[in-house]
Formats: structure tokens, sequence, C-alpha cells
């Protein structure tokens, strides 16, 4: 049995929304052949991810300056900080990761940066050595899937950079394999259904093996 973290953000209802509708069918046939297994859902829009303000900054400062930091922070540091302890708790005990985001202005929104800036905490997710700081989730195999709406439109000659950090991320945390599913926008009514049905048949490939 395995543990599966389901991410997405995205403002949009599932109905008007390609990359949360292909999210779903994706979701729904992994659980169908793997019934056992447990998901564990997060919607950034809906469940509010603490962001790094001078209070986190502060504990994180303490933190990185060794032991007994805890008894060091004050009452609001700590109550900030548990709330980022919780979030890195929890990706650190899954094997499996779905993210469904799309893109915005050639990047994440900021709801999905403030959640990796949330799971990324000394001690929890990777720690730090006097040769720097290193991850510590490859204990185990774990696996990624990041389905991604890209940009409507072109920006001239610029591309979307979300992807490439999210892989980076995971990279650095641990997570060894990693797959990514691109569509062109997210709107039903401007993506094209040739595009939408190549997607759909991919994400229900993976999810008979992920």
């Amino acid at each position: 049995m395995a543990n599966l973290l389901y991410v997405t953000c995205n403002v949009r209802p599932r109905d008007r929304s390609r990359s949360l509708s292909l999210g779903y069918e994706f979701l729904d046939e992994y659980l169908r052949r793997n019934p056992r297994d447990e998901v564990q859902l997060l919607d950034l829009y809906r469940d509010g991810i603490q962001r790094v303000d001078q209070d986190v900054f502060n504990a994180l400062g303490r933190i990185e300056q060794g032991k007994d930091y805890v008894l060091l922070l004050s009452e609001e540091e700590r109550r900030k900080m548990s709330r980022l302890w919780r979030l890195a708790d929890q990706f650190g005990r899954c094997d499996k990761y779905v993210f469904v985001t799309h893109s915005l202005n050639l990047w994440f929104t900021a709801e999905f940066k403030m959640y990796i800036d949330a799971i990324c905490i000394p001690d929890r997710t990777y720690r730090l050595t006097p040769g720097g700081a290193e991850g510590i989730l490859s204990d185990r195999h774990r696996k990624s899937l990041h389905l991604h709406a890209g940009p409507p439109f072109k920006f001239g000659q610029e591309h979307d950079l979300s992807a490439p950090y999210l892989r980076s991320v995971l990279g650095f945390l641990g997570v060894a394999h990693h797959e990514t599913v691109f569509l062109e926008g997210d709107d039903p009514e401007q993506g094209s259904n040739e595009e939408y049905e190549a997607v759909r048949h991919r994400l229900l490939e993976l999810a008979r093996r992920f």
C-alpha cells in the first residue's frame, strides 16, 4: 500500500479547467487500480498555506543556527512554523505525488510557490551540512507526476519556467522519478479537443502503472 499526495492549485472550478478535469480522471483510474492506497488531497486555494513572512524568516534563521532552536522561538513563530512542519511532514510521509497546476505569467501561481516554500524545511525534507543543503527523501523510491497547463498564448520568445523548477526542487529533496504532462492552456473553450484527448490517453496509461 502506497501513500499518494494529490495537490491542485487552480482558482477555476473543475468544469472550467482542462487540467483539473484531466487530473481527476487520472486519480479515478489510479484509485480503481490501487483501491488500498491512501490518498490525501490538498487544494492550495482552499487549504490555507502559511507564507514565509518575517516570523517564519526569523524562525528559519534560528533553525539554521542549530540545536535547541525550538526553545528560542516566540509563540507566534512556533505557531506559524507548526503549520509549515505539518505540511513538510505530510510531504515526507508520502511515496507518490501528483501536482495539477497552470501557468500564470510564465510561472506558477503564488499559492503554489508558497506551498513549495512550506515543504522545503530544514530537518523535515532536507538537512544542512558543512558542504551545503542536501535532501533527505531518498530513503525509498518516490515518484511524481506533474500535469501542467501552460500559457494559452505565446510570450514572445520566452518559455514557461514552471515544470523545470518543480523538477529541480523534487530532485533535490530526493524524489527520484518524475513525469511531466503538458497542456496548452487551461480554458476548455480555448484548448484543442485533439490535444485534450491525447493528454487524457497518456494520463490514463500513466495511472495504470503509477
